[in-house]
């Protein structure tokens, strides 16, 4: 046979090949669709509503293994899942008679508004690339949904007759991502329904360009060519020359301070109060703003390439030159056009060190002044410049410290091998760093849901040391089974029965019985670690959790939490600062504060999408100006840290494979060109923040109307 011939005939076999079969897979979460590289999606359980669309008699518990899974319900329903090939079935037992519906759920990534679209029967447009006026781009009574990426890869669902549709842009509230809905209507005579699951991957398409960028969008600080990337070499010599930042002493701190505001000089960062004002102060004695930059080191600028290879004009070798821009460890999966980038335009291979040189150099012209959040320490960069740096205590789930289901980093104190992992990892890590100056102090972990805690322990199955506890609680509380049950409104045979069981929290006295163990829950994990790392290293500041809105609004979380800490730390985004919700987390924790979290985005000059988004890079300076002049001159905020020093990659973050992150987060974009617009308004509020502790000039306030003080948003 001729090669031309062996040729048409194997094309002819692709030709007629079967796509690859969407994967399903039950989790506690929901029903998994991993759809290659169009992304995976999570399909909620069925929610109950009744004729006035109210959800009633909420989940208890999921019990998922594999391709099936059980839901339990508030009143005894019950849901049986079962997975085939591209098929959800789903068959309904002992539904209460005011149950008229049943509703599904999914979050569709807003990468997809980056020349995507969606299709409800025959109704089919390209998502929204900005906020529309109206939330719900559609809604409408319809049996097939689909959504296509730019690709050309599209994804359908095929629901029961007589299902009602929407779809929604959350980014009216400020959560940029689209959610579709599907409800149902339920009869106790139609106690079964399937849901078909398919997927066509077989499309391709170029979309990111050799320098990592789009190669649909244009924008102003776009790389064109190799040549301007090296002339960029230049370029920056004379810009970075130019900027002429106040002087402070080599902390980063206020020179003379000591005296002029009577500090002291401990030889480490530490808190004082003065009044009503917090000072945090560095080794000098001097008054010192943390001033920090999250993602220091290259991280979110990795992207996740296997399995979709062909969207981009270029990929090199992991045994080039390029070898460096492959992340670590990874069998060459994950690949950063910003450090390749680098490697084009200084000649040499990525090393930590170098890297974190060239950025304190630059970014100490930009007024800041420290590492933030997410960066490791480079081996000596920080020594020879004097930088300050951030730490994280060691107890991450690759650490060896496993997370309960269900509640979004949150270990189970209770669980003896999770807090004897956590007395290990403490003990040999942070005597290394016990002495370090230029140590601010560690984070516990990063927006742990302890808000979640009072719905998953009592969801949770026995083998969880928390769920067996919360019986005990219970137990010893009521003696017997039937003072329980009539305090619960149960009929519950013994308390032997509760510890595997999904308990419904329905009455005042159950709600009360939960909330009381999910703070003694929350004493033990803090009081745990604070004695752990009050044993091993008594110089540094325990810096808090990074709270997202959610968690910190809940009171009693933070004032479970607030005598075992240093400081609050927050993940506050926002447009505008809400000084007086800030207030009233300083007056019932007692604590400062660090915004540890924050950031905008212009999807419109920037070739990325989603974010807190606004119009401009100058807008986005704009927006940090009054972020840190507005918090700052409260008196108890004592640091902030911009999220983060390098734009996220065009396909998304590594982490999250192909339903990654890709926003304009950065001060760099991939082709290590500063936002210039941005950041000449950073350096007005960084520059003057000493003049603003001080009460020598009044915080600046942004007047545009989407900055006008808003309530956090979950």
């Amino acid at each position: 046979m001729s090669i031309c011939r062996l040729l048409i005939l194997l094309l002819a076999l692709v030709a007629v090949m079967p796509l690859p079969a969407t994967e399903l897979k039950t989790t506690s979460a929901g029903i998994e669709i991993s759809a290659g590289s169009l992304g995976s999606f999570v399909l909620t359980f069925p929610e109950f509503r009744d004729a006035s669309s109210n959800v009633i008699h909420k989940q208890t518990q999921a019990k998922a293994t594999g391709n099936t899974a059980t839901v339990d319900y508030e009143g005894g329903a019950q849901c049986a899942v079962l997975l085939g090939q591209d098929e959800i079935t789903l068959t309904f037992t002992q539904v209460p008679a005011d149950v008229t519906s049943w509703k599904v759920s999914t979050l569709i990534d807003i990468g997809f508004a980056k020349g995507g679209s969606w299709k409800i029967d025959e109704m089919e447009s390209p998502f929204p690339a900005e906020k529309p006026a109206a939330p719900h781009i559609a809604s409408l009574s319809a049996t097939k949904f689909a959504v296509k990426n730019a690709q050309g890869q599209s994804l359908t669902v095929i629901t029961p007759d007589y299902a009602f549709q929407q779809l929604t842009d959350n980014r009216e509230w400020n959560w940029p991502i689209f959610q579709w809905q599907c409800i149902v209507p339920f009869s106790a005579d139609k106690a079964t329904a399937k849901l078909k699951v398919t997927t066509n991957l077989a499309a391709s398409a170029k979309l990111v360009d050799a320098f990592g960028q789009s190669i649909k969008d244009t924008f102003p600080n776009k790389l064109l060519n190799e040549t301007d990337l090296q002339s960029d070499v230049a370029a920056d010599e004379a810009y970075y020359a130019s900027l002429k930042p106040p002087v402070f002493d080599r902390f980063g701190g206020l020179p003379g301070s000591i005296e002029k505001l009577g500090l002291q000089k401990t030889g480490f960062f530490h808190v004082e109060k003065h009044g009503s004002k917090t000072w945090l102060v560095d080794p000098d004695g001097n008054a010192f703003f943390h001033l920090g930059i999250c993602g220091f080191a290259p991280s979110d600028d990795y992207t996740y390439i296997k399995g979709r290879e062909s969207i981009y004009e270029w990929l090199p070798s992991p045994q080039s030159e390029y070898a460096t821009a492959f992340r670590p460890g990874d069998d060459n999966a994950h690949f950063s056009f910003y450090l390749a980038n680098t490697i084009r335009k200084f000649g040499t291979p990525y090393d930590l060190d170098t890297h974190s040189s060239r950025m304190i150099s630059r970014v100490r012209k930009w007024g800041f002044n420290s590492i933030g959040a997410f960066s490791p320490k480079p081996p000596t960069a920080c020594e020879k410049a004097s930088f300050p740096y951030v730490a994280h205590l060691p107890i991450n789930e690759w650490e060896g410290v496993p997370r309960i289901p269900g509640a979004h980093e949150v270990w189970d104190p209770f669980d003896t091998a999770t807090s004897g992992k956590i007395a290990e990892n403490l003990a040999r890590e942070l005597p290394k760093h016990a002495s370090d100056p230029l140590l601010i102090g560690y984070f516990i972990v990063n927006e742990p849901r302890y808000d979640e805690l009072a719905r998953v322990i009592p969801s949770l199955p026995g083998k969880h040391a928390c769920k067996q506890q919360f019986i005990n609680s219970l137990k010893l509380k009521y003696g017997t089974i039937n003072a329980y049950n009539l305090a619960w409104k149960s009929e519950s045979p013994s308390f032997e029965s509760l510890v595997d069981a999904g308990l419904a929290v329905t009455t005042a006295a159950a709600r009360a019985d939960v909330q009381s163990f999910v703070l003694q829950f929350l004493d033990l994990t803090f009081s745990q670690v604070h004695d752990l790392f009050r044993k091993h290293d008594s110089n540094h500041l325990l810096l808090g959790a990074r709270l997202q809105p959610i968690t910190i609004q809940d009171e009693l979380i933070c004032t479970t939490m607030a005598p075992y800490l240093d400081v609050m730390s927050y993940n506050y985004y926002t447009y505008g600062v809400d000084t007086a919700a800030l207030r009233r987390i300083h007056e019932i924790t007692g604590k400062p504060m660090i915004l540890s979290e924050f950031f905008w985005s212009s999807p419109r000059d920037s070739g990325l999408i989603g974010g807190r988004a606004v119009s401009s890079q100058r807008e986005r300076g704009l927006a940090y100006r009054n972020y840190l002049d507005q918090s700052a001159s409260l008196g108890f905020v004592i640091g902030i840290e911009w999220f983060t020093l390098i734009d996220q990659a065009t396909t998304g973050r590594w982490f999250s494979k192909y339903n990654g992150e890709s926003y304009n987060t950065g001060l760099f974009s991939v082709a290590d060109r500063p936002w210039k617009d941005m950041l000449e308004e950073m350096m007005k509020a960084n520059y003057g923040i000493y003049d603003l502790l001080l009460g020598q000039r009044q915080p600046f306030k942004w007047d545009d109307p989407q900055f006008k003080v808003e309530k956090p948003s979950p």
